[in-house]
């Protein structure tokens, strides 16, 4: 067999029965002469309309009610893998992946982790990779990264594998085409997706009220000029946080004015690039609004280049609530950041342990929209707490399980309380340490 029949055969078996390689094997059956090279292509084809078949009928399986109630005695860890969009410094993401695995090792979950670099292609051939292994794992976790939502969720779904959808969901025709969670996807066990909308609007609010108390920030006509920085503009959080902005606006159009919004892509050096040439020509803007943390550090430098003071010339805000923007805002240099999502990871972690663990499936949300809190100046103090690593690893993530509290004769509610402040309270706790890897 040559090459090229080797190479469609491959396409086949790993699930790309499509019509691009349909065409290419009619093609390459037409041009070969040899008997035997046909012989092998209709084996492939045979073979490949066989597994087609299986993972038709695979599609149409639901996941039961409860998993395993045996899993505990079984195997005592889990295993989970998060597929995340960046690589492994990125600021947010290194939050994440650290708030996640301290609730991973409270509930004896062993979790893996994949960096995609930027990359659909990269998400889309790991989450394969894992997805096709003889030792699956017990559950996957990723975000619709470039809109690949659901293409990663029929991969899952057509493994069996089950998966949990966090940070950057569907838009509004992916979610209409796939429906909610375990209707048309069985193993899409459910969501948990910030209030993007929500850290936009507020964000904005709060930057037009400071503004609005300094009279220097006021343009000639009397308002507030705001500039912003987005993320990438496929990103349903950049999409989202930037509806939240502009629905602001148009709520407090006699006193706001948004001039122009440009994207970044996340990243900070880009964001100083851009804010520099966005600033110079708007300079009458005094508020530059930002979907990210990082952004916002570049737009600061923006403003420094211009020979401008953060802070005291143009107030700016940001997105995610690292401890880089706590540290600015104490300083007065930021004036707010939006966050509580990078606390999602953990929160679906919970969700999958109780089900994987036996809780019944409709005691599992489908549904879950985090709440994102507004800190400045006013609330850093409180916040900071709640965001530094050093509370994660005290905290016990086994208070919010409705598994571990059943198991303990505690009182259980059907309802999940994912609050954020609950960290702070009993920090002492004793846990077997579980490998994990990142």
């Amino acid at each position: 067999m040559n090459l090229s029949s080797l190479q469609l055969f491959a396409d086949l078996f790993r699930d790309r029965m499509n019509s691009s390689n349909l065409f290419r094997c009619g093609n390459l059956f037409r041009f070969c002469g040899d008997g035997r090279c046909r012989s092998q292509l209709l084996t492939a084809l045979a073979f490949s309309l066989a597994m087609l078949c299986v993972r038709c009928q695979a599609d149409e399986t639901t996941p039961p009610q409860t998993a395993s109630s045996e899993i505990d005695s079984q195997n005592p860890y889990l295993s989970v893998v998060l597929f995340t969009p960046r690589d492994r410094d990125d600021h947010f993401w290194k939050l994440f992946v650290s708030f996640m695995n301290e609730a991973a090792l409270d509930l004896n979950i062993k979790l893996e982790i994949k960096h995609a670099g930027g990359s659909r292609r990269m998400m889309t051939s790991q989450i394969r990779e894992v997805c096709w292994r003889e030792d699956k794992p017990d559950a996957i976790v990723f975000q619709s990264f470039k809109r690949g939502g659901p293409a990663f969720l029929k991969i899952a779904d057509r493994n069996q594998v089950p998966a949990m959808l966090i940070n950057a969901g569907l838009n509004q025709e992916q979610a209409e085409s796939l429906g909610h969670p375990r209707s048309k996807l069985s193993y899409w066990i459910g969501e948990i997706l910030p209030n993007d909308f929500g850290a936009g609007f507020q964000l904005a609010n709060a930057l037009i009220d400071e503004a609005l108390k300094t009279p220097s920030l006021l343009a000639d006509d009397g308002k507030v000029h705001v500039i912003g920085i987005n993320g990438v503009v496929s990103d349903t959080a950049s999409v989202e946080r930037m509806s939240g902005l502009t629905q602001a606006i148009k709520r407090r159009k006699g006193q706001a004015t948004l001039h122009q919004v440009v994207s970044a892509d996340w990243d900070l050096g880009l964001a100083r690039k851009r804010c520099r040439v966005l600033h110079r020509r708007h300079p009458q803007a005094k508020v530059i609004w930002t979907a990210s943390d990082p952004m916002a550090m570049g737009a600061m430098k923006a403003i420094q280049d211009r020979g401008l003071k953060p802070g005291h010339d143009v107030i700016i805000g940001g997105v995610d609530a690292t401890p880089e923007a706590m540290d600015m805002i104490e300083e007065g240099r930021l004036f707010a950041t939006v966050g509580g999502h990078v606390m999602d990871g953990g929160w679906a972690t919970v969700l999958l342990n109780d089900y994987l663990r036996g809780i019944e499936l409709n005691r599992i949300p489908r549904h879950y929209l985090s709440p994102m809190k507004l800190i400045t100046s006013d609330n850093v103090q409180q916040y900071r707490l709640v965001f530094e690593q050093a509370t994660w690893k005290k905290a016990d993530f086994r208070k919010y399980s409705l598994h571990s509290r059943s198991q303990a004769d505690q009182s259980t509610s059907d309802q999940y309380d994912f609050d954020m402040l609950r960290l702070v309270d009993g920090l002492n706790k004793n846990r077997n340490p579980v490998s994990s890897s990142d």
